[in-house]
């Protein structure tokens, strides 16, 4: 060894750097995925570059899990040490040895399926958990909060978060920051509930505050996906439904803080600053999207940091907020196509682009810090809206009428890559289908997204290139994530959960994959 090399390789001991050699070199440290976007500020950022632009190509099968029950397994898994943990289909919560697949336990909730008031338009979800403390919590279809023992899966204690009776469902985790659980609850479009994000004591399960998204006398506001704080400022920050019912043609302006975002106390539920993305909502276009956080470069000053919160909905938007004060940094960026006037719904029918569930749905954006570069998965779907009774065939039932999809034009999708300082498009990299889960960026060069031709995409960041396509038989919708253990970098993915599935035919059916260099080749199971 030469002296020179010699050095460097004492330098980085401390730190566990990797190229010095030898046959007692210590592994890598373990990494884990312990939340929803993987750090506080949801950016699905992850700084393993074990798996980068040269190695990717050698991705195989690791393990697998599949999930024999029907319906939509949108499932956002979180690894914690060797254990992942995420729900079933049904809404179990599943503890799996991360390396293997081997169950180490199961709970189940006994939710009441039918006592939920989800309604028929929507298809009972269960999106994941949340941990903390050393316990494992998750809020069930028919709205119990759940605590959990992480080594045992012994229940702790529940408490009822809202009341199925006026139209309310669990559909995604809470999320967990110093001892406190903040929830956001979904529901049926059809009712005139109104959406909220409560805060409870994750030692007791304890509500602390409750604030409605919307103001009274008005429903819809829903918070579907979990909400995201800030360390920071100390402010959670949730992406907020469209007004109930979803299609009502007499319905103009803004309706306060909904089909938008919101920003809240932490401590106190106070509403710090709120905007409605999209005025005169009739076109189901929730802001379901959980904000993702960040500090900007600021040209006139450097040395001090703009933080930042991005935000797209299912109209095709995608901006940039100041989180402090929610003023609009830039012109909201267009990522889909868009019809410009949009009619309104009316009984014979109109056509919009994009349609419900087109947009950006709710999948995750990811930050590549690096690179300064946000990516965003979408999906390019035109619907024609119908007031009334809905036609026969494949469509969407919304509150007030229906959406079918536009047989003339495949459903699309796509990644698109955002200066996260400007909000430009710097590339745009089409899929042959929709994109519907979400995103994953690493510092291996690589955004990870699935589509709904059942592929796993591996991006370049800088370029959009494909650098790796793997078969996994199934439509996606949930974001892929990594972790590390033992020294081996994995990647994984829930697919068979795409929203837009029963518009487009593409196939369901839970499968959860994970990969690792020097797997099984990844076979494409089925027709």
């Amino acid at each position: 060894m030469r002296p020179g090399r010699a050095l460097a390789c004492l330098a980085a001991a401390a730190s566990l750097a990797a190229g010095c050699g030898g046959a007692d070199e210590a592994p890598p440290p373990d990494a884990g995925w312990t939340s929803f976007g993987g750090d506080p500020a949801n950016t699905r950022w992850s700084p393993l570059a074990d798996v980068d632009t040269r190695s990717v190509g050698r991705l195989g099968v690791a393990w697998t899990h599949d999930e024999p029950a029907g319906g939509l397994w949108e499932t956002f898994p979180l690894v914690d040490g060797r254990t992942m943990y995420l729900t079933s289909t049904g809404g179990d919560v599943l503890a799996l040895d991360a390396t293997t697949g081997r169950r180490r336990w199961t709970f189940q909730p006994q939710t009441d399926f039918l006592a939920a008031g989800g309604g028929a338009e929507v298809q009972p979800v269960s999106r994941g958990v949340a941990l903390g403390d050393g316990r494992v919590y998750v809020l069930t279809y028919d709205e119990r909060l759940i605590a959990l023992d992480a080594e045992t899966g012994a229940e702790r204690w529940t408490v009822r978060v809202a009341d199925t009776a006026q139209g309310y469902t669990g559909t995604s985790p809470p999320s967990f920051h110093d001892g406190v659980l903040y929830v956001g609850s979904a529901g049926s479009d059809a009712r005139a509930s109104r959406g909220f994000v409560a805060a409870h004591d994750a030692r007791t399960g304890r509500r602390l505050w409750r604030t409605f998204t919307v103001p009274p006398g008005v429903g819809g506001g829903r918070v579907w996906m979990p909400p995201t704080v800030d360390p920071k400022t100390k402010t959670v920050y949730a992406g907020t439904g469209n007004p109930s019912p979803a299609i009502a043609t007499g319905r103009d302006g803004c309706i306060e803080h909904a089909s938008g975002i919101v920003a809240l106390d932490a401590a106190t539920g106070e509403v710090q600053w709120g905007e409605s993305e999209v005025c005169g909502d009739t076109w189901d276009f929730d802001g379901g999207q959980p904000p993702l956080l960040f500090d900007a470069r600021e040209d006139g000053d450097p040395d001090t940091p703009l933080r930042v919160a991005a935000h797209a909905n299912k109209s095709g938007l995608h901006t940039l907020y100041d989180a402090v004060d929610g003023s609009t940094l830039f012109k909201p960026r267009r990522l889909v196509e868009q019809t410009d006037p949009r009619p309104r719904p009316t009984k014979d029918g109109v056509r919009v682009c994009p349609g419900a569930l087109g947009g950006v749905p709710y999948g995750p954006a990811a930050l590549n810090p690096t690179v300064r570069t946000l990516f965003q998965t979408t999906v390019e779907l035109c619907t024609t809206y119908r007031t009334g009774t809905a036609p026969p065939g494949p469509r969407i039932q919304l509150g007030g009428g229906s959406a079918t999809v536009d047989a003339a034009r495949p459903a699309g999708g796509a990644v698109v890559a955002l200066d996260a300082d400007t909000g430009r498009p710097r590339w745009t990299r089409k899929l042959p289908a929709p994109a519907v889960g979400g995103a994953l960026a690493t510092a291996g060069g690589l955004v990870f997204a699935g589509a709904d031709d059942g592929a796993l995409y591996a991006l370049n960041a800088r370029t959009g290139a494909t650098e790796w396509r793997g078969d996994v038989g199934r439509a996606f919708g949930s974001a892929p994530l990594t972790y590390r253990v033992d020294g081996v970098q994995y990647v994984a993915v829930v697919a068979g959960g795409s929203s837009v599935a029963a518009l487009t035919g593409a196939r369901l059916g839970g499968r959860l994959v994970v990969l690792r260099l020097g797997g099984r080749p990844l076979l494409r199971s089925g027709p």
